[in-house]
């Protein structure tokens, strides 16, 4: 995955760009892969290429009536004063492409067989892949079975919400793909893989059925843009919402007036500004507990929240996270949504729990914080995880700790009350299942 500074995500958010594959959202544009804008002004790309070879043939015999971004008629042949040229559009994509990867950026790709097209008037034959800095060695095949077997992948959880709806077309030579890959077939063959590629990556996941309609399409994209962000680094979209009012934290009304004071002074008080402003999001960056995501916007603020109600966390490897509490060692993930909290979490602390088995003999404790239906009030949240999640834990004999709860020890330990604070690390330990 792309690699940013230490402790500070690349952008605040990542803007994404769909070429031929449908995507809702308010972060995402959508167009094909000639009629958008250059792809170095996006984060992420997300490509469908068999739409790009229909589109590639249908220059190519003229049944399609294609334009670029500036409304330019896009035809085989030289470029004129009123046309671009098929082949320029070409070949600029895949510079455009190279710029964006350089820039650590991530490229999402449905895996489909490359179709060679000839007949490009200043290009000689390319295929559909020919765009990418690194050709991918994908060889033809089909099925609709696949299992996901890295569940700590950014685009785990996307593959795994459209296994009914995989018609996976290709699948990747083992000895490019070995090191890198996070789904496959039923019978083994490599279909979701990730390659770096400069200071980014290629991702290829399997292709669908069909793209997803109604409701099923906005989960889907929700997913996928999840998945995204998480591969990027960067924060989810928007400013915390209008009821975090009602959650307020001790002390942070008057940090937020001494804030507001050193603003309007700032011509002549800027070091009270800058101490006010530090003084403030230490304690204000708890409140993300109740609506962020990702790990830039939710993890960071939950282990440092385990460490504020003194617990020992150990993360320098997010894949591999523990804390003990109270003399017990626990293997715990964090997981956040707009909607009920599904399995993917599930699946990640799961494999790691029977790993931890296999090596040491013996069952960890493990424990999911999760902020399920994040843009919710926490008083609203009625199904913030699934059932089939809270079965799963019970079954598995683990926690499931809302971070609203969390947020709860935090303000304890803020105003001191450290008999809270010690049922909530106990509670950690003794429940299986959901925290009550």
């Amino acid at each position: 995955m792309p690699q940013e500074a230490a402790g500070h995500p690349r952008k605040v958010i990542g803007r994404i760009l769909s070429l031929g594959f449908p995507l809702p959202g308010p972060q995402v544009d959508n167009y094909t892969f000639f009629s958008a804008p250059s792809f170095f002004d996006y984060d992420a790309i997300v490509v469908d290429p068999n739409a790009l070879s229909l589109l590639i043939e249908g220059v190519i015999d003229g049944s399609v009536e294609a334009t670029t971004f500036a409304d330019a008629s896009i035809r085989n042949a030289p470029a004129t004063p009123t046309s671009a040229s098929l082949c320029d559009v070409l070949l600029r994509r895949r510079d455009e492409t190279q710029t964006l990867l350089a820039n650590g950026g991530v490229v999402v790709c449905f895996a489909h067989p490359a179709a060679t097209h000839r007949g490009i008037d200043g290009a000689g034959a390319l295929d559909d892949y020919y765009w990418l800095p690194a050709a991918p060695q994908l060889i033809a095949s089909d099925g609709s079975q696949a299992h996901i077997v890295d569940f700590q992948h950014p685009l785990a959880a996307f593959v795994h919400g459209q296994l009914a709806n995989l018609a996976y077309r290709a699948h990747f030579a083992e000895d490019a793909a070995r090191a890198c890959t996070f789904a496959r077939s039923h019978g083994g063959a490599a279909i979701g893989v990730e390659l770096p590629v400069e200071s980014g990556c290629v991702i290829f996941v399997p292709a669908l059925k069909a793209p997803p309609t109604g409701d099923a399409r906005y989960a889907a994209s929700d997913a996928l843009q999840a998945g995204i962000r998480r591969a990027l680094g960067v924060v989810a979209e928007g400013r915390p919402p209008g009821w975090m009012s009602a959650y307020p934290l001790p002390g942070i009304s008057e940090r937020a007036a001494a804030l507001d004071g050193a603003r309007h002074a700032r011509d002549h008080t800027q070091r009270a500004l800058d101490a006010a402003e530090a003084s403030h999001d230490e304690l204000a960056r708890f409140q993300r507990l109740l609506w962020q995501e990702g790990a830039i916007g939710l993890d960071d603020v939950v282990i440092e929240a385990l460490r504020l109600i003194g617990l020992d966390v150990y993360a320098t490897n997010r894949q591999e996270m523990e804390l003990r509490v109270d003399g017990a060692t626990m293997l715990f993930e964090i997981e956040a949504s707009e909607h009920p909290i599904a399995l993917a979490a599930h699946h990640r602390l799961r494999q790691r729990i029977e790993q931890t088995i296999e090596r040491r003999g013996e069952a960890p404790r493990g424990v999911l914080f999760v902020n399920g239906q994040r843009l919710e009030s926490p008083s609203l949240r009625e199904h913030e995880i699934s059932d089939a999640l809270r079965l799963a834990a019970e079954t598995m004999r683990y926690c499931i700790a809302p971070t609203s709860s969390l947020y709860a020890a935090v303000a304890a330990q803020l105003r001191g009350d450290d008999a809270a604070v010690a049922a909530y690390r106990r509670a950690l330990v003794a429940t299986d299942g959901a925290l009550p």
